[in-house]
């Protein structure tokens, strides 16, 4: 009997390396032909694949090389597809692993449709090609081992990723993949892999849903299994809770641990203290690098967890009222936590914008919903929530479980508060102000009186106005700011109108008047750069409210030696109320909801930023030696952004 062949072989300098490989340099070669012997193949995907070497010796074509070689590709490409079926797991697997970067480099060279099409299969042949190779995709997720099903589960997802710009992906589109990917998250022995799944069905759901019918899209707002709900939202919450870590791990924002500054603070001397500013200024430019390259690429779950939340309403609820076993912060919880975090670091790259924005439009939409926001004030919803402190000022430290709409509040304070420039992001801002107005709408029809540090509020909004008063010249020709300074003055003067029914007690309401009249002409002088009308408007509204109590002051002030004081401006607050009259704004209280629609361009961007991201986690567990496209800056230095999977 003849010894079993050795799959490695003998190359130059007596070294020995894989035999598959000497096999990816025999087959992928100027001038090579397809082999037709049916021996060759069998060894081929006997021997196990090396993703890396098949991926470096394909990246050496480029695509006119790839188009001149498009009979071997396709040869490679019609007989892996026919492995799949092959009786033999291990066949099975190197098929998957050859057909994941075959695929992968092949739509990488930006080949156009058809171009990609006859690389891969023909123009000819692809209905039959690439129809079985889905279905071989599918069947393979549904009944292989465990191992085969998450292969083919990533080799699927790689495949949806890369082919999102051709027609290719509409043939994923057509086969309905929605059953096996929830039989994955369901399963025991799988639910491990609910990122990948979720991700995936994202990512199929999100494909030209404003423009075509997506059937994935039915799916989604048909499903009703709360046990794969409440699975999908665990894999959100510990994703986000992953990825709050990779920002705390580059600043450390306890409330109560060690910090930077605090060591600082504890220093005296010249010497030491010019020690210290040379080791925070090193500290600080380290960390501005390494939160450039955040948030991790996991972030793409975020796309699918809003489709999900728009789609699905049931899911939303379920997505508030989940619990993680023995932890103090829901899943939601964590959600908030990496939202605030998101939102204070939104300015630092278009990237960090986008996944922050998405974030806020799932809270935009649960705040929308009545029931949705009755359990945001529910106490058995209540969760602990990590908020960010990582730029000064931060809010006061809540330790222990908090309303969840408190915690929304929070980061949308964070929102407000720490991206003032003069390029701002107008669209977040609408954004997140018209979140605002609709938690205190919403307050207001419950009756919910929230125990809350709302002055931090107040301040952060007053605090906004001032900024866009000052910074006008740079402003005023943004689109929608006009938009956005209205919608300001809308929050106010709903806070104003309705304070007794969702403030507290008299002392918020009390100091929602003193920051009002603290602001002094901010006002005016607001109305007078944006060219606002003061008649039936807010900020009309608004001004005569200060009018009246600066009148009573000035009254108080002629009886009076000196300034007032605090305490007898507050006196005059309280008995200026019996002869204050606020005229009543129509639709003071209202807002339009959310419609994808409006939002049209931007879900189409974050769309392909969720896929470039998902798809460059999986070349990382791929191709774990070879250097990424997103990994490499302008200058041809790599750096790190992060791992999900």
């Amino acid at each position: 009997m003849a010894a079993q062949e050795s799959p490695l072989v003998r190359v130059e300098r007596g070294s020995l390396q894989p035999k598959i490989i000497g096999l990816y340099q025999l087959l992928f070669k100027e001038g090579a032909k397809p082999p037709d012997s049916d021996g060759f193949w069998v060894e081929f995907f006997i021997l196990k694949a090396i993703p890396s070497a098949l991926s470096v010796t394909l990246a050496e074509f480029s695509a006119e090389d790839l188009l001149q070689m498009q009979s071997i590709v396709r040869a490679v490409f019609t007989r892996a597809v026919r492995a799949l079926s092959d009786s033999n797991p291990t066949i099975v697997a190197n098929a998957l692993d050859t057909l994941t970067i075959l695929i992968r480099e092949v739509l990488a060279k930006l080949l156009t449709s058809s171009e990609a099409i006859t690389v891969l299969v023909g123009l000819d042949r692809v209905d039959r090609e690439f129809t079985e190779f889905v279905n071989g995709l599918e069947r393979i997720m549904r009944t292989g081992s465990i191992d085969l099903r998450v292969t083919a589960l990533r080799a699927t997802l790689s495949t949806v990723c890369c082919t999102y710009r051709t027609s290719l992906i509409n043939f994923f589109i057509q086969r309905d993949l929605f059953p096996v990917l929830v039989q994955i998250i369901y399963d025991d022995s799988t639910t491990a892999h609910t990122f990948e799944a979720f991700v995936l069905l994202g990512i199929l759901s999100n494909y030209d849903k404003l423009e075509v019918y997506n059937p994935y899209q039915t799916r989604l707002a048909d499903f009703v299994d709360e046990s794969v709900m409440q699975k999908i939202v665990v894999a959100v919450g510990k994703t986000c809770k992953d990825a709050r870590e990779q920002y705390i791990t580059i600043s450390d924002d306890a409330a109560d641990g060690f910090s930077l500054e605090s060591v600082i603070s504890s220093y005296s001397g010249i010497a030491k203290r010019a020690r210290t500013a040379l080791l925070l200024q090193d500290t600080q430019m380290n960390a501005t690098n390494a939160f450039a390259s955040l948030p991790p690429l996991s972030a793409s779950i975020l796309v699918a967890t809003c489709n999900f939340v728009h789609a699905n309403k049931y899911f939303s609820q379920v997505l508030i009222e989940t619990k993680n076993v023995a932890q103090e912060e829901t899943p939601f919880g964590s959600y908030i936590s990496l939202t605030s975090y998101l939102l204070q670091h939104q300015h630092r790259s278009e990237r960090h914008a986008s996944y922050a924005r998405i974030a806020l439009l799932v809270h935009r939409i649960l705040v929308e919903d009545a029931t949705s926001m009755q359990k945001l004030v529910s106490i058995e919803c209540r969760s602990s929530m990590r908020l960010c402190r990582q730029r000064q000022p931060s809010l006061p430290f809540v330790k222990g479980e908090r309303f969840l709409v408190e915690g929304i509040l929070d980061a949308l304070i964070g929102a407000v508060g720490h991206n003032m420039k003069k390029t701002l992001d107008v669209p977040m801002y609408i954004l997140a102000i018209g979140t605002i107005h609709r938690i205190i709408s919403q307050l207001k029809r419950l009756r919910v009186r929230l125990k809350y540090h709302w002055s931090e509020l107040w301040k952060s909004i007053f605090s906004f106005l001032r900024f866009m008063a000052v910074s006008s010249k740079h402003l005023r020709g943004l689109q929608g700011v006009h938009v956005l300074i209205d919608d300001t003055l809308r929050v106010l003067v709903l806070a104003f109108s309705a304070g007794e029914s969702f403030l507290a007690g008299a002392a918020d309401y009390d100091d929602l008047f003193y920051k009002l009249i603290e602001t002094g002409e901010l006002l005016g002088k607001l109305s007078t750069e944006y060219d606002m009308t003061r008649e039936n408007s807010s900020v009309g509204t608004l001004i005569s409210i200060s009018e009246h109590y600066r009148n009573l002051i000035k009254e108080r002030s002629m009886f009076s030696s000196g300034h007032l004081t605090s305490d007898q401006v507050s006196d005059i607050i309280k008995t200026g109320y019996d002869t204050l009259s606020i005229s009543a704004q129509q639709g003071i209280d209202y807002w339009d909801r959310y419609r994808e629609s409006d939002e049209r361009v931007f879900l189409k961007r974050i769309g392909w930023l969720a896929v470039a991201d998902a798809q460059e986690l999986l070349g990382r567990r791929l191709l774990p030696n070879v250097v990424h496209s997103s990994q490499v800056d302008k200058n041809g230095n790599g750096h790190y952004a992060g791992s999900g999977l």
